[in-house]
């Protein structure tokens, strides 16, 4: 029994080096349109970068998509009918199948040219979609070279060796096979804006993360194909890989733009313990004459925010030097918010219990992001918890003179 395609690709295959590019956009440009072809494949599709073919995907069918791409950067046209890239791309299908190498009968032979050119002998065979359809179209065009005679008209070397083996008689059959499977495709746009426009489109990709993710996986793909040419191996990356990474990377991003609760919230015995440890963040909320809902809200914003933190250290979600700055933020959002209500409210006579909590309660309602990502609700609430726990801060007037260490904090609150 033969080899499948897919075995083919994990191996070196033999294929005739008259489409291994020589310029580096050529490079550039089979790159691209590797992850371009990703976007259109699903479950255990392959795609591979000059092992078929410039690109090619090979479907969990086992049927393949023979890419050779052709790049436009004058005015030429590479489907005029007596373009040597035309000619040259046939000749080199009509030798792959001749060899073996790729299977007439379950794959799709496609001339995919970065720009918007016609042919008129290219069309025809695009829209060949019978073999019937196809063998007139393999006349018509060698009418465009042979006499009716049989004898050759003038011919360019460039191209000559390719039109005399496409259009030999005993070629016929397998060249009309090819030109049933042929299919052209040509764009308006520039490829870079196709790709990166179906990227986002196929991707879903979030409006603000389009640039950052297209950019990455460009490089991702880049950076794979590499490996395995450093690594003697084909070119080869299934789309169960991509979407892995692009999913990994993807959720990424979104962290980064929005740190979520990943912590389990505390239990009630949890709460009452910590009620019961005369923690001094809860003392604090005592001083300026807070309630027991309060206080257990504020218990629970102090453990999740906590937990949470922990977490996210541990995940590289936010380093230290973020939370040192962070800290640093509160403490700066505290001490202006002090300073405005002493000098706001300071006709009205506010005693100093109900100035800490009227501090207290304008600092815990407005959130403070770190940096540029977005905190959960209780994350601010709960780390001013923990700032006047070390009585960096505190929420009454004089709580330096009653936090103080040895300051005999239970009796003077008694």
């Amino acid at each position: 029994m033969g080899k499948t395609n897919k075995e083919k690709l994990k191996e070196e295959v033999k294929l005739a080096n008259t489409h291994v590019p020589d310029k580096v956009y050529a490079y550039s440009l089979q790159v691209r349109h590797a992850l371009y072809e990703l976007q259109s494949c699903s479950s255990n599709d392959i795609v591979s970068v000059e092992v078929l073919e410039d690109v090619a995907v090979v479907k969990s069918d086992g049927s393949v998509d023979a890419i050779q791409l052709k790049s436009v950067l004058s005015n030429n046209n590479p489907i005029s009918n007596r373009a040597k890239d035309l000619w040259k791309t046939l000749y080199n299908w009509l030798l792959s199948v001749t060899n073996q190498e790729l299977d007439v009968h379950n794959t799709k032979f496609t001339l995919f040219v970065t720009a918007d050119r016609k042919g008129s002998i290219a069309d025809s065979f695009n829209d060949a979609a019978t073999l019937e359809k196809a063998q007139a179209a393999w006349e018509a065009a060698r009418q465009e070279f042979y006499k009716d005679t049989g004898d050759e008209k003038e011919l360019s070397d460039e191209y000559a060796l390719y039109i005399r083996n496409f259009f030999k008689p005993q070629n016929r059959s397998l060249a009309s096979q090819i030109i049933q499977k042929f299919c052209l495709k040509t764009i308006k746009t520039n490829h870079t804006s196709l790709l990166y426009e179906t990227f986002c489109e196929k991707a879903m990709i979030e409006e603000d993360l389009g640039d950052i993710l297209f950019t990455y996986m460009l490089g991702w793909v880049d950076k794979k194909l590499s490996e395995l040419v450093e690594n003697k191996q084909p070119m080869c990356l299934s789309y169960q890989e991509y979407r892995t990474e692009l999913i990994a990377i993807r959720r990424e991003y979104n962290q980064k733009q929005s740190l979520k609760e990943l912590a389990p919230r505390p239990t009630e015995q949890e709460v009452q313990d910590e009620m019961s440890a005369l923690r001094r963040y809860v003392e604090q909320l005592d001083v300026v004459e807070c309630d027991y809902t309060e206080k257990i809200e504020a218990i629970n914003d102090y453990l999740r925010a906590s937990t949470n933190r922990t977490i996210w250290a541990r995940r590289g979600d936010i380093s230290d030097g973020n939370l040192t700055s962070y800290q640093e933020t509160l403490v700066k959002k505290w001490g202006t918010q002090r300073k405005i209500l002493s000098l706001q409210y300071k006709h009205l006579n506010l005693s100093p219990e109900e100035l800490g909590k009227l501090l207290y309660l304008e600092c815990k309602n407005e959130p403070i992001n770190i940096d540029h990502l977005y905190v959960p609700d209780f994350f601010t609430a709960g780390c001013y918890h923990a700032l006047s726990d070390d009585v960096e801060i505190g929420w009454h007037p004089n709580y330096k003179d009653i936090f103080m260490p040895g300051s005999g904090l239970s009796a003077q609150l008694k």
